[in-house]
C-alpha cells in the first residue's frame, strides 16, 4: 500500500479486502459484516498497543482477537466457541496478505 495514502483510503482498502474474504467463504450461520469496521480500525491501530518489540504477525492478530471479542461485549455466549478465533485468523491472514502495517 501507499505510504501516502490516506487514513481513510487505507481503511476503504482494508475494509474491500476483508469483504473479499466474506464473500469468498461460507459465514453460516454467522455474518461477519457487523466486524469488518472493528477489524480495521483495531488493525490500523495495533501500534498504539502492541510495543515496538512485540509486533509480530501473531500478536497482530491476538490483537485483532481481543477487539473483536471487546466489540461483541456480552452476546459473545451466543456465538459458536471458536467462531471470533476463526474470524480473526481469517480476517489477520488477508490483511497480512496485503501487507497493511498498522499506523503510528
Amino acid at each position: 500500500m501507499n505510504v501516502r495514502q490516506s487514513r481513510e483510503e487505507r481503511a476503504a482498502a482494508l475494509t474491500a479486502i476483508l469483504r473479499k474474504v466474506q464473500v469468498a467463504e461460507y459465514w453460516q450461520p454467522h455474518e461477519p459484516s457487523g466486524y469488518i469496521d472493528t477489524a480495521v480500525r483495531r488493525w490500523t491501530t495495533s501500534d498504539r498497543r502492541i510495543k515496538a518489540g512485540k509486533r509480530t504477525p501473531e500478536n497482530r492478530v491476538r490483537d485483532l482477537l481481543r477487539g473483536l471479542r471487546e466489540a461483541q461485549g456480552d452476546d459473545l455466549v451466543y456465538e459458536e466457541p471458536g467462531w471470533l478465533e476463526h474470524l480473526a485468523d481469517r480476517f489477520g491472514a488477508a490483511l497480512l496478505a496485503a501487507d497493511a502495517s498498522p499506523d503510528s
